[in-house]
C-alpha cells in the first residue's frame, strides 16, 4: 500500500510575526485583502462607492470586514483552499467564470437549479461561497468589477432557502461590497414572483440599480454577447471549465517555511513602500510634481502586487483554475479564445 502523503501541511498560522492561530493583526489582514487586487486603490475604491463616497462611513464599512475576515479565519480558508470544502458543490459546476459581459468586466454564471442543499451541510456551502468570492478576488485582481449571470431556469424554491440567500445578500453587500457591475437574473418561473418578493426587502439601493431581469436570452443579449453565452443558452461559448481535483504535489511550495519567510518579509517591505509612497503623494497632492509622485505610488502598487502574487504561492492553496491551467503568470485568469465554427 502507498503512504499518504498530505496535500497541505498540518499545522497553520497566519504570519512568521504573529504565529499565534486564535489573534490576528487586523493591519496584516488588511493589507493582506487590499494586495489581493492588482492595486490596493480598487479594494478601497469599492467601500467608497458603496458609501457614495462618505469617508467616514467607507472607513467603518472596511473595519468591520476586517474585523470579520479575522472573526471566520478567511486566511485560513484560502490556505485550505479546496481541499476541506464539499466536493458536491465543487462538482456540480453551481457556478464558473465563463467569459465576459459587453463592458469588458468577468462574466460569472450561475446555475441556481443546482443548488440542493439537502444534500449539503448549511455550514459547508456558506463557506463554499465565501470560497468563491475569494477565489473571484485573487483570478480577477486586475478588475474592479465582475458581472453575474443567474440562470433561473428550471429552479424551486427548494434550490433557494431564504437564510442562505440572505446570507448571499449580505456577503456582497457588506464583505464583497461593490464587487460585481451587473447581476442579470434569466427569469422563466411563476415562482420567481413570490421569491423576489421575500428576497428583495434584503437589498441595499446600489446592489439593487445593478440589477436586472432578463426573460429571454434576447434580453440577455443586451448585456452579453452571444459568443459569450453558454450553449445551453443558445450563445456560442463552448468553453465548460469544469471541477479538476486537487493533486499530489500541487501544494508543495506550502511546505517550504524557509520561502515562505522570505516571500512574506518582502511583500512587508512593499506593504511599508506603498504605504511610504501613498503619505508622500498625499501630501504633495495640491503641487506641480503630483504627477510624480503619483507615478512613484503606481510603481509601488505594482511591486506590492508582484510580492503578493509570490507569497500567495506559500499561502494559498491551488484553485480549480490554476489546475486547468487557466491563471496566467500575472495571477489573472485567461480563458481559451471561442472555437466553435458558429462563433462569426
Amino acid at each position: 500500500m502507498g503512504h499518504h502523503v498530505p496535500l497541505l501541511p498540518e499545522d497553520y498560522f497566519p504570519s512568521f510575526q504573529h504565529k499565534s492561530k486564535t489573534t490576528r493583526n487586523l493591519i496584516d489582514v488588511f493589507w493582506t485583502i487590499a494586495s489581493a487586487k492588482q492595486h490596493p486603490d480598487i479594494w478601497i475604491h469599492r467601500f467608497l462607492r458603496s458609501s457614495n463616497w462618505d469617508v467616514s462611513k467607507a472607513l467603518k464599512s472596511i473595519q468591520d470586514v476586517l474585523k470579520w475576515r479575522a472573526a471566520e479565519a478567511i486566511d485560513q480558508l484560502n490556505w485550505e483552499g479546496e481541499v476541506n470544502l464539499g466536493l458536491n458543490e465543487l462538482r456540480l459546476g453551481i457556478s464558473e467564470i465563463i467569459g465576459h459581459d459587453r463592458l469588458g468586466c468577468p462574466l460569472m454564471y450561475v446555475k441556481v437549479r443546482k443548488i440542493m442543499l439537502r444534500n449539503q451541510q448549511e455550514h459547508a456551502f456558506k463557506r463554499y461561497l465565501v470560497h468563491q468570492f475569494e477565489t473571484l478576488q485573487h483570478v480577477t485582481r486586475k478588475h474592479q468589477r465582475i458581472s453575474m449571470l443567474y440562470d433561473f431556469t428550471g429552479f424551486s424554491m427548494e434550490n433557494t432557502p431564504l437564510h442562505l440567500v440572505r446570507f448571499l445578500i449580505e456577503l456582497g453587500v457588506k464583505q464583497y461590497a461593490e464587487c460585481t457591475s451587473i447581476l442579470v437574473l434569466l427569469v422563466d418561473s411563476w415562482l420567481f414572483e413570490n421569491f423576489w418578493n421575500l428576497v428583495k426587502g434584503f437589498l441595499d439601493a446600489n446592489l439593487s440599480a445593478r440589477i436586472v431581469f432578463a426573460k429571454t436570452i434576447e434580453q440577455v443579449l443586451t448585456f452579453v454577447d452571444k459568443e459569450q453565452l453558454p450553449e445551453e443558452l443558445n450563445g456560442y461559448n463552448e468553453f465548460k471549465a469544469g471541477f479538476k481535483l486537487p493533486k499530489i504535489n500541487e501544494n508543495s511550495p506550502m511546505f517550504d517555511t524557509v520561502k515562505r519567510e522570505q516571500a512574506e518579509q518582502e511583500w512587508r517591505r512593499r506593504v511599508a513602500e506603498f504605504d511610504s509612497a501613498t503619505r508622500k503623494w498625499y501630501r504633495h497632492f495640491t503641487d506641480d510634481i503630483c504627477d510624480h509622485y503619483a507615478a512613484e505610488r503606481d510603481k509601488a502598487a505594482l511591486a506590492l502586487d508582484k510580492a503578493e502574487r509570490e507569497l500567495g504561492k506559500y499561502t494559498r492553496a491551488c484553485n480549480s483554475y490554476t489546475r486547468l491551467g487557466l491563471v496566467d503568470t500575472d495571477g489573472c485568469l485567461r480563458l481559451p479564445q471561442n472555437t466553435n465554427p458558429l462563433h462569426k
